[in-house]
């Protein structure tokens, strides 16, 4: 059984990622810019008066604020460090040509890819639970509760899941690590905009052919947006998206949703973030299907008589 779960791609690269400086000197630098952020914001938020009252209603508002804060750009950040870590895993061993040496061996094409996912994710799971002390800093405030922060923190992990299989797929596809990087974040880019763009038009469409509709829409096409499933996940923590100060930003699609209806279908009667990361996740189980095939090693097979 141990021997069955032991990866030899992955316990190699944590060895040589884990032990240089370079990785202390990334969190450093990776908490120190969400702590000086967070630090600009909080200061804004005492000259505007915000943190000046006593009432539980306003501690409560300000803690909301920061913790917003701090989830959004932690978000930002994950979309900014994953395809780095993982766009150019492969195609690196491509250009130092040692890919060839790790086909050669007794792994397979899928266990290689997961070892180099898993490798590069860790260094992700490794800054984002170095921010558990920021987060916990809402705590003071009121407003969030533990279990909010934990399920934040999982959708986290889900959404590096998911950009890291492109970055995958990429650095398996192309041969050049800077090409497969580029067109890594060119896809997050065009699908984060393109999503809301369509998703938007569709529901604009919908809801435009019924005078009065009472139906429950969400276009499919939203649901392989993670900014989407955050902001839906946000509203939820924040309170009622119909009425807090949220709603206008995070809680868009949940609120109109919301008040048009009950949803038709079992699968959008789930919360639209637990739909979206069912969707990033099965498509980033077919991506790294897709890159373990890409990488395959080419097999005669010769017919003998």
């Amino acid at each position: 059984m141990k021997r069955w779960l032991y990866n030899p791609v992955l316990a190699s690269s944590l060895k040589t990622r884990m032990r240089g400086w370079r990785t202390a000197a990334a969190v450093t630098a990776y908490l120190g810019v969400m702590l000086f952020i967070a630090y600009i914001f909080f200061k804004i938020s005492v000259e505007n008066g915000v943190m000046y009252y006593l009432s539980f209603s306003s501690s409560r508002s300000a803690g909301l604020r920061v913790y917003l804060m701090l989830a959004v750009l932690q978000f930002a950040l994950i979309l900014l460090v994953t395809p780095a870590q993982t766009a150019g895993v492969i195609s690196s061993e491509r250009e130092m040509q040692t890919l060839d040496l790790l086909l050669c061996t007794k792994m397979s094409p899928l266990s290689i890819i997961i070892g180099k996912l898993l490798s590069s994710l860790a260094f992700i799971l490794l800054l984002i639970i170095s921010s558990i002390p920021l987060f916990s800093l809402v705590f003071l405030f009121g407003g969030i509760a533990p279990e909010d922060v934990a399920m934040l923190f999982l959708f986290y992990i889900i959404t590096a899941f998911a950009v890291g299989s492109i970055g995958i797929f990429y650095s398996a596809l192309f041969k050049r690590t800077v090409v497969s990087t580029v067109v890594t974040y060119i896809t997050i880019f065009f699908l984060g905009i393109v999503s809301v763009v369509l998703g938007a038009y569709m529901m604009s469409v919908h809801y435009s052919q019924v005078p009065s509709p009472t139906d429950h829409y969400i276009p499919f096409i939203l649901y392989i947006n993670p900014a989407v499933g955050l902001g839906d996940l946000l509203a939820r923590q924040a309170g009622d998206p119909t009425t807090n100060v949220y709603y206008g930003i995070l809680g868009l699609f949940f609120g109109v949703s919301r008040s048009l209806g009950s949803p038709q279908g079992w699968f959008q009667k789930l919360p639209l973030w637990i739909g979206n990361s069912a969707v990033i996740s099965g498509i980033a189980v077919l991506l790294l299907c897709a890159s373990a095939w890409v990488i395959r090693p080419y097999k005669r097979l010769r017919c003998k008589s």
